[in-house]
């Protein structure tokens, strides 16, 4: 991970979420006082509620040459306009698009997913398609512009390279997933060497830690600090609009987090519970009806989705729910499916739902999500956790955060204060104190691709070759980590010595790997994974095959490096993984 130089006058954080996406950002000199000084954009306007928020949709909006026009509440108001003018005609308008890199991956908590297409399209809401590259790309420059006017307002003088940054996302991503999001940052202006990758529960867990140490300080009562004693362990549970992310940590003597299980999840977020909503939405007038409109009214569906997302995380311990459809959508109700006849109910622009019929919108994704937590508590590091630390937008939820201490009784369950920010806070604390997070337990296993003296009793006979008249076997995984193994951020270093293939060779590529299993076979076995190659040149070949290649796997923070060096020379090769196709 790069560290911040003296050059470096700030960290700035965009969290990129499915539903929502914001930034924020603190002054190195500031953080040094107070950690948790750190300044949110607070001028997102929801002209629906009137509301300043402290994140904006993930909405984005090109125009019909494919240049951006508008990101946020301004892209739904400046799309909805278009509709309602009926001049959308060859616009391209996106929202909640980040979910599709989920879908693409297929990533699961078991499954090791395959690559992710560089050239990947994304449909908008008129079915034309367009690069996701370019439309992440267009988001990211969006907000990191945004930021950066903010920034020079605040501090005079104030220049890009002056700001570190760093791009949140998912722990349950695979390496193709986040080399994504760092290329399309870079497409949007950020310099490599100036941008890091936080895992979001991990940047949520680093905030929380920081506000409970500073209740200990101001002696204040709050029932979280128990969770940040030393020797402590606690789950932190991520529930975002899309995914839900998992994380346990044990808090160190040095007040460091320890992570004690690799990260899980799924998705199980918040627009779950919005499909289920249309869903009903669809049988209570009917699919044709539901077609008819959506077809004609394609700003009512977007105010239908707008109004309902704040309704969800809201809910109230009440016998009725009303909700706010708007008179194009009334109208569709005259034939409702009678047999919602007690359930609902057409209140002027309103529909007025029982609040058991409401609640079944939720059971889906809160069952998914506590049968997860179930199995995880089963496990032998798990068992004596007590405390879980709730976050992310979905976490405001009364509904959700009842379910889980109503599951979990022996536990403490605690949502604290800005859960919806702590990853955005939490990702700005790690940009200036990435060991904030000491350890880390791997989540695969990873290394190389070698060849072994072949033994008929042992090897496949696939797997014979010959090579400078020595029977080989080809294919072998040679492991360097195990899944499940502890590693020391910045310190841990994995290291295996191979020699070229053959003797008249003046390059030698090193194959690395990746697998789902702890100690696999060979490279060819289904839980495998090629992440990428390492070429070292070695001009000298008069030792032959004596010539020794150190490869190494480095631990720094967020993400890994490979390297391979021909030992006694200066000739080495840094791993740049192609993980996209």
């Amino acid at each position: 991970m790069a560290r911040l130089g003296d050059t470096h006058l700030a960290v700035a954080a965009i969290d990129f979420g499915t539903t929502y996406s914001g930034y924020a950002y603190s002054f190195r000199h500031e953080f040094i006082k107070d950690p948790l000084k750190i300044y949110t954009n607070q001028q997102w306007l929801d002209s629906e509620s009137g509301l300043l928020t402290f994140k904006a949709p993930t909405s984005i909006l090109f125009d019909k040459d494919g240049n951006f026009d508008s990101f946020g509440f301004l892209a739904e108001e400046n799309y909805n306009t278009l509709v309602e003018d009926e001049k959308e005609d060859g616009w391209r308008f996106f929202r909640r698009f980040k979910m599709n890199l989920y879908r693409e991956m297929n990533i699961g908590a078991s499954k090791l997913a395959g690559r992710l297409d560089r050239d990947l399209k994304l449909k908008d809401e008129q079915g034309r398609t367009m690069s996701a590259m370019d439309i992440f790309s267009d988001a990211i420059r969006y907000l990191k512009d945004h930021c950066l006017e903010v920034l020079g307002n605040a501090v005079q003088g104030m220049k890009p390279d002056d700001v570190h940054w760093i791009l949140t996302v998912p722990a349950i991503w695979t390496d193709a997933a986040k080399q994504f999001m760092r290329e399309a940052a870079s497409k949007a202006g950020i310099k490599d060497h100036q941008l890091d990758l936080a895992l979001e529960p991990e940047a949520a867990a680093i905030y929380c830690k920081e506000i409970m140490v500073k209740a200990r300080v101001e002696e204040k009562n709050s029932r979280g600090l128990s969770a940040f004693i030393p020797g402590e362990k606690f789950l932190l549970l991520d529930i975002g609009g899309g995914t839900v992310d998992i994380t346990c940590h044990q808090v160190m003597n040095d007040s460091k987090l320890k992570e004690i299980h690799p990260p899980t999840g799924g998705p199980w977020g918040g627009t779950v519970v919005d499909e289920a909503y249309f869903s009903f939405l669809h049988d209570l007038v009917g699919q044709k009806t539901w077609d008819d409109f959506v077809k004609s009214n394609k700003s009512g569906k977007l105010d239908l989705e707008r109004v309902f997302e704040m309704k969800k995380r809201n809910l109230k311990q009440s016998e009725f729910t009303f909700i706010k459809v708007g008179q194009s959508f009334l109208q569709t109700c005259s034939n409702k499916n009678k047999k919602y006849s007690s359930t609902v109910e057409v209140k002027k622009d309103k529909l007025k739902l029982v609040n058991g019929l409401m609640k079944e919108f939720f059971q889906f994704p809160m069952m998914a999500i506590v049968e997860h937590l179930e199995s995880l508590f089963m496990k032998r590091p798990l068992r004596d956790i007590t405390n879980i630390l709730m976050v992310g937008g979905f976490s405001e939820s009364d509904l959700m955060k009842d379910k889980i201490e109503l599951s979990f009784p022996g536990k403490n369950v605690i949502r604290p204060v800005d859960a919806n920010i702590a990853v955005l806070k939490g990702a700005v604390i790690f940009g200036h104190s990435p060991e904030a997070i000491c350890e880390r337990t791997s989540p695969r296993t990873y290394g190389i691709c070698v060849s072994v003296p072949y033994d008929v009793e042992l090897h496949p006979r696939k797997s014979y070759f010959v090579s400078d008249g020595c029977e080989m076997a080809s294919d072998i995984f040679q492991v360097m980590v195990k899944a499940g193994q502890t590693v020391r951020m910045g310190k841990t270093k994995a290291e295996h010595v191979c020699r070229p293939a053959h003797a008249y060779d003046t390059v030698s590529t090193v194959e690395l790997y990746e697998s789902t299993n702890e100690c696999p076979e060979y490279t060819s076995d289904p839980s495998c994974r090629q992440l990428g190659e390492l070429e070292v040149e070695m001009p000298d070949t008069t030792k032959g095959k004596d010539r020794r290649i150190v490869v190494a796997i480095h631990f720094g923070y967020t993400e890994l490096k490979f390297t391979a060096t021909e030992e006694g020379t200066n000739h080495k090769a840094e791993a740049k993984f192609n993980c996209l196709r």
